[in-house]
């Protein structure tokens, strides 16, 4: 990512190296997981990611379901890095475009927030192939805690950790 936009600022990864993080969607140390990093990029946060044959539902495309975890992961980043706290998925709405093919890799995952009313917040996350295609659309609602709350209740280890 930050080859392709000087704009974009990687976000540190404050729980990697912990001997209990073991997060399928972010751990670098999780040899099953999609080891996501993230990125800020003007108002979104942004993720390349390059899917596995391992993760496929049909031949040559991405399962469903990684998709949507890719969306809800993508969306949580977003929460900790701009939100500056963290949160819990209330709902998450997934709608398929086109098939996510994994030779159109790598994949552009976009969060922006589209509403926040108090504690309720609703970020929208895209997939998008290399070539532009766009694969996924979904819309992650949160419940978020104050920072305080967040770092008693989540282990959040607080807002400035995840600043470029």
């Amino acid at each position: 990512m930050e080859q392709h936009d000087n704009a974009a600022r990687r976000i540190p990864n404050p729980y990697a190296g912990s001997p209990t993080y073991r997060c399928f969607g972010c751990s670098p140390d999780n040899p099953i997981g999609l080891q996501l990093t993230f990125f800020i990029e003007g108002e979104q946060v942004v993720a390349e990611w390059s899917p596995r044959d391992d993760l496929e539902g049909y031949p040559g495309v991405v399962h469903g379901g990684i998709q949507a975890t890719l969306a809800d992961e993508t969306a949580a980043w977003y929460i900790h890095a701009v939100l500056g706290t963290a949160g819990v998925t209330r709902e998450l709405n997934v709608r398929y475009h086109q098939p996510a093919q994994t030779a159109d890799a790598p994949f552009v995952i976009k969060a922006e927030e589209i509403e926040q009313d108090g504690r309720n917040v609703t970020i929208e996350v895209t997939i998008e192939g290399a070539g532009g295609t766009l694969f996924t659309t979904a819309r992650c609602a949160y419940v978020i805690f104050s920072e305080k709350v967040a770092r008693k209740r989540l282990g959040f280890p607080g807002a400035e950790a995840f600043q470029p």
